[in-house]
């Protein structure tokens, strides 16, 4: 199966110990769909300083987003076997493991609020890598140009996949606006 984004392009961009890969489980109990799976498997998901993936937990640690959010709200039937993939932007991301989508969590009121934010697991991975590339970009070149840069990966990434930048107060909208403000 050929992805949009490629693992040599990932571990260019983080680099080898940036990279975290799923081994793609047969058993029953696998919720995670065909397509999500192999991309984990073999193309991986970045873990960095702004992108932290919960890849790392310790074995007696649940990714389960009931187990997750359970003491501090109502987690909504239907995305209660989702599973936590990071944080960015201090924002949990969860994937909803038969669709392979993604979602920015947060706790606005008596239950868990859920804003899709990329459409499956390749579209996060390939903005993370995009954005990781302008950082970089950023960091060697001080020019003036970076709100150019920043409305040429909008484009790019939207192309790609119209949800992160969809909601205006998205984790993307604002992580965009702090580069150009000169906070990354």
């Amino acid at each position: 199966m050929n992805f949009a984004v490629t693992p040599d392009e990932v571990r260019t961009a983080f680099g080898l110990s940036g990279v975290t890969y799923f081994p793609r489980y047969g058993a029953a109990h696998n919720q995670v769909n065909g397509r999500t799976a192999l991309f984990l498997g073999n193309v991986g998901l970045p873990d960095t300083e702004w992108f932290m993936s919960r890849a790392g937990l310790g074995a007696g640690e649940s990714i389960n987003l009931s187990e997750w959010y359970g003491h501090q709200v109502a987690v909504p039937k239907e995305c209660q076997d989702w599973l936590v993939l990071g944080l960015f932007a201090h924002t949990t991301l969860a994937l909803a493991p038969d669709t392979g989508a993604v979602y920015a969590l947060g706790d606005g009121g008596p239950e868990l609020v859920r804003t899709r934010i990329h459409r499956d697991v390749e579209s996060l991975v390939h903005a993370l890598t995009k954005f990781q590339a302008l950082q970089h970009e950023l960091e060697t070149n001080d020019d003036a140009d970076t709100e150019e840069r920043v409305d040429a990966l909008r484009i790019e990434i939207t192309d790609f996949d119209p949800l992160p930048f969809e909601d205006a107060d998205s984790q993307w909208n604002l992580a965009f606006e702090e580069v150009i403000d000169g906070i990354w």
